[in-house]
């Protein structure tokens, strides 16, 4: 099955649409840890630093990120990306979330894509590589149809498996409160959704609608007939955590994925050549290599073809508009014909910008004068010294390498390929992931009737647990225990800090908001650091003062107050635990709760001190 799956090819579209988006996100990402880089890594924010500076590793990443968006030296960067991946996020603890294993996932699986296929700056690298005045090298743009397949397998469909062990062992999931339950807590919400949050049966749809989603996923996204309402569902979803919940990246990020559910006949659609005349027809020397490699970059950009091609020595002669203009002349300077008028030199360059409606803002820069004035010096320049001799192949050496051969014709044995070894490679790979994913989500499994009490049952339990430290760091392969019973249940309270100035007056950090909803710090890994490490349903005393601590000390830092005389006081907000039953307008109830001050934290000369009662005891 693997080698029919490998030998369908498809355009590679919708994967490099998929490469963008997701190193966009996860660029996104990146930036955030490098704000928050002294409260995620120092060991006191600010006061005592990490060991090493994670600014410099940080800013290497989001480069590397850039040269993926753009499909630049691709291969190597995925390496980088990976490797930074799994040292900077693989290895956090108190502040990881969900995402960072799918970024994990993803950017292992990148180093083996053929992401750049298509929409790349590689691509063009290809051209110039293979392409001479005589012959235009057009690299291969299809890719195996697993490219799709396999990171929504492992990217989703495995996630998705996992969480149903859990799920259906949740009181609130099986009774179709999975989405109401954890929506209807202040500190979750991102955008409060009271009205839809009063509709019972919207939102018992909904809970029982995501938990059948996720069961039959893993056995129908490969189904033509299931992937557009799978694709809307799953879409649906995690736009609705968007809107809901502080993780906007980990909804982007899994949104990014469903983009290798999209036909790829809409990407082609998307991509397809305009039917309308060219707006510019572009005369080049037909036998000039610097030449070639101009028209070659241009179509390259040019993706509705709006520019046309002409070689001066096959059709300027039956232009009227360059009869006046002498062979030299056209071969010498670039000529363009657009509305009757003549271009030329840099002017025509600034015509195929205007052409090309995404690079239109290019050739706006390049009339400002000045702009324009230093554009012509620098092209009479290039001009000048390409004049001194025409540029032929013959004159300038070129001599374009032999082409790239096929897969399939690569030998490495007799009558072994290497499209047999990458076939190979894929159904090892394939097999190994699989066992790893089963034997962790063993321990997702709870009752397992009595064979969990077994000798050979808890051996393989200290085999998943002992594979899983090493799965989650370098592959993302863990559990997926999200948005449970567990994690909200006798949750009662809402914890928040204010700084009090010299004056008297009190300003609320950006952790949690007077309605008991996150602040503009309180997203991905600073939430769930906030919510479940340092407050949590069950406090741990040295956790939460830890947490005042450098939350306190990062929010000095960055707001430019001494930590030689700061004092801040500590509120708290109790409220109703979730019932297990929906409930109308529980979710106001909450954030109308009043604050009560329960403490002080105070820094004298750079030395913390706080004094906080047991917060479960208020």
């Amino acid at each position: 099955m693997i080698k029919r799956l490998y030998n369908k090819k498809i355009s590679g579209l919708g994967l490099a649409i998929f490469r963008i988006v997701f190193s966009l996100i996860l660029f996104c990402e990146v930036i955030k840890l490098n704000y928050f880089r002294h409260l995620i890594f120092d060991k006191i924010p600010f006061v005592t630093p990490a060991e090493i500076d994670f600014g410099t590793p940080l800013k290497i990443w989001m480069i590397a990120l850039i040269f993926m968006m753009v499909g630049l030296f691709t291969r190597l960067m995925t390496i980088i990306n990976y490797l930074l991946t799994v040292i900077l996020i693989g290895s956090i603890n108190t502040y990881e979330y969900h995402m960072f294993y799918t970024y994990l996932g993803m950017s292992f699986l990148m180093l083996f894509l053929p992401i750049s296929r298509n929409l790349s700056l590689d691509r063009l690298l290809l051209k110039y590589k293979y392409s001479n005045t005589r012959f235009l090298y057009s690299p291969p743009k299809e890719v195996s149809i697993l490219c799709y397949y396999i990171p929504l397998f492992i990217g989703v469909a495995f996630v998705y498996l996992d969480s149903i062990f859990y799920k259906f062992q949740s009181i609130f999931w099986t009774k179709g409160l999975g989405v109401w339950f954890p929506t209807s807590l202040p500190f979750t919400n991102f955008i409060s959704i009271t009205n839809l949050l009063d509709q019972k049966y919207i939102m018992l749809f909904m809970g029982y609608l995501a938990l059948a989603f996720e069961s039959i996923f893993i056995f129908t996204f490969f189904r033509k007939k299931w992937k557009f309402p799978l694709l809307i569902i799953g879409l649906g979803l995690h736009l609705g955590i968007l809107i809901c919940y502080p993780i906007p990246y980990f909804a982007l990020g899994m949104c990014s994925i469903y983009i290798l559910m999209v036909p790829v006949s809409w990407w082609e659609r998307l991509f397809r050549v305009n039917k309308k005349p060219a707006k510019l027809i572009f005369y080049y020397d037909g036998e000039c290599p610097l030449c070639n490699r101009t028209k070659i970059t241009i179509q390259h950009f040019d993706i509705a073809k709006r520019v046309d091609f002409r070689t001066v020595q096959y059709y300027a002669e039956q232009d009227k508009l360059l009869k006046d203009i002498s062979a030299d002349d056209l071969l010498d300077d670039i000529h363009s014909v657009k509305n009757r008028k003549v271009y030329k030199g840099l002017d025509t360059y600034i015509q195929v910008f205007n052409a090309i409606t995404y690079l239109r803002p290019i050739s706006w820069i390049l009339r400002i004068p000045g702009v324009y004035h230093l554009g012509k010096v620098v092209y009479q320049f290039v001009a000048k010294n390409r004049n001194t001799e025409r540029c032929t192949e013959e004159n300038c050496g070129y001599t374009p390498p032999s082409l790239p051969p096929d897969e399939d014709q690569f030998k490495i044995l007799q009558n072994y390929t290497l499209k047999d070894l990458k076939i190979s490679l894929i159904s090892i790979g394939l097999v190994l992931i699989i066992a790893i994913q089963v034997l962790v989500s063993y321990n997702s499994i709870g009752a397992k009737g009595g064979f969990e009490d077994t000798s050979i049952g808890k051996r393989i339990n200290k085999i998943s647990d002992a594979i899983e430290k090493r799965s989650k760091t370098y592959a993302g392969i863990t559990h997926h225990a999200v948005f449970l019973d567990s994690h909200f249940r006798e949750y009662n309270h809402i914890i928040s800090i204010a700084y009090l100035d010299n004056k008297g007056h009190e300003i609320w950090l950006p952790i949690i908001e007077k309605d008991g909803t996150p602040g503009k710090y309180l997203s991905g890994p600073i939430w769930t650091k906030w919510s479940f490490q340092v407050s949590n349903n069950v406090i741990n005393q040295d956790n939460l003062k830890t947490g005042i601590r450098d939350f306190t000390a990062f929010w000095a830092a960055m707001n430019n107050v001494n930590l030689n005389d700061a004092k801040f006081i500590i509120k708290v907000k109790k409220i109703d635990t979730v019932p297990y039953h929906w409930e109308k307008g529980f979710l106001l109830k909450q954030m109308n709760k009043p604050w009560k001050d329960v403490g002080t934290a105070i820094w004298t000369n750079k030395e913390f001190s706080v004094q906080i009662p047991e917060i479960e005891t208020l």
